[in-house]
């Protein structure tokens, strides 16, 4: 027989700890149920330490399954001279769980009730098809996000780190200069303080940008930058571009085809927000591709002439019956439904 007993080192023991504390955050079986009690004979250093890795652990079914295992003695069960037996142990120790564990909960509530501004966050929002949705964020800022749209934010004490990974969005940013909101799209990112401003990806790594409302400087993601450039007056060609409330343009690498808008402009941009979609002469296709971002019915058009046709007005989102009348009643454009999800347009006859 081997008598030689090998000691663990502290954080092997600690290492043992946090797996019994997973276990019993899953539920024990039997055969390790009196493993963990074996394991918490050997040692009070092992008692201790799973004590401490409870205290990381906001989870009450760890608490359940330990008072379970050590249930709290009956007087009966004191011995002589004021001693208590093993299981008095136990029941003290569980006690003590249930403290570690409450100021455990108590410090994580705390935190996670400090003001915006200092918390850490980490969410995903996103909208099917034809789904839209308006989401105040950690620090105040508000997210508006469009149809079939995926965003992924993540705030911590220093930055406001937002990725749009699909579709559309519109931001309206909470100031705050010692954290910067950046919002990342393809090979760009767009930092703004105090400032609202719609993206839209057109392309794999191309997103339209307008800035409705303070200032946002446009950089290459890819290159060491500072955000010195955003609050000074400072020249910027180095650090990227600066687009003001007004401007419109498309980024990808670079900034391109950059316009001034009026209010008009932005408010027809903007219209889904309210539902709408405004066309302005678009020709028949670009009008079915931006339709069919909110709907999963798909059109045909075999005749080229009319896939160049200008359509004009305003559309209500996901009203496909509208859309199809509007065609047919001011732009002399008939259709056929082939299917429930498929619709054929052909000029419409005399």
């Amino acid at each position: 027989m081997n008598n030689i007993r090998q000691f663990s080192s502290k954080e092997d023991i600690q290492e043992q700890a946090c797996l019994w504390i997973s276990r019993l955050d899953r539920g024990l079986n039997s055969d390790e149920k009196v493993a963990l009690d074996v394991w918490l004979s050997e040692s009070n250093a092992h008692r201790q330490a799973l004590l401490d890795a409870a205290s990381l652990w906001d989870d009450m079914s760890v608490l359940n399954e330990l008072s379970g295992l050590f249930p709290q003695p009956t007087s009966r069960q004191r011995t002589k001279k004021g001693s208590m037996p093993k299981t008095a142990v136990w029941g003290i120790a569980a006690t003590f769980l249930v403290m570690a564990i409450a100021v455990g909960v108590v410090v994580q509530r705390t935190w996670l009730n400090t003001p915006p501004e200092l918390a850490a966050v980490s969410q995903k929002v996103q909208t099917g098809v034809g789904e839209q949705k308006n989401v105040t964020l950690a620090d105040g800022s508000k997210l508006h996000l469009n149809t079939n749209s995926i965003v992924t934010v993540d705030f911590s004490s220093t930055g406001r780190n937002i990725v749009l990974l699909k579709g559309e969005a519109h931001f309206e940013v909470a100031h705050d200069k010692s954290r910067p909101f950046s919002v990342t799209a393809g090979n760009n990112t767009v930092t703004a303080v105090g400032t609202a401003f719609n993206m839209q990806y057109v392309d794999d790594n191309a997103f339209e940008l307008v800035v409705t409302d303070g200032k946002v400087l446009v950089k290459d993601r890819f290159k060491a930058s500072s955000n010195e450039s955003l609050f000074t007056k400072r020249p910027v060609a180095e650090e990227g571009l600066l687009m003001f409330a007004g401007e419109k343009a498309t980024v990808q690498g670079k900034v391109e085809a950059r316009e001034s808008m009026t209010q008009n402009d932005i408010d027809d941009d903007l219209a889904w927000q309210q539902g709408m979609i405004v066309f302005k002469g678009e020709p028949l296709e670009a009008v079915l591709a931006e339709i069919g971002r909110y709907t999963p019915v798909r059109f045909n058009v075999s005749d080229e002439s009319l896939r160049k046709r200008r359509v004009a007005g305003y559309f209500k989102v996901g009203d496909i019956e509208g859309l199809l009348s509007a065609l047919k009643n001011s732009f002399n454009i008939d259709y056929e439904k082939v299917t429930e999800t498929s619709i054929e347009l052909k000029i419409a006859k005399s």
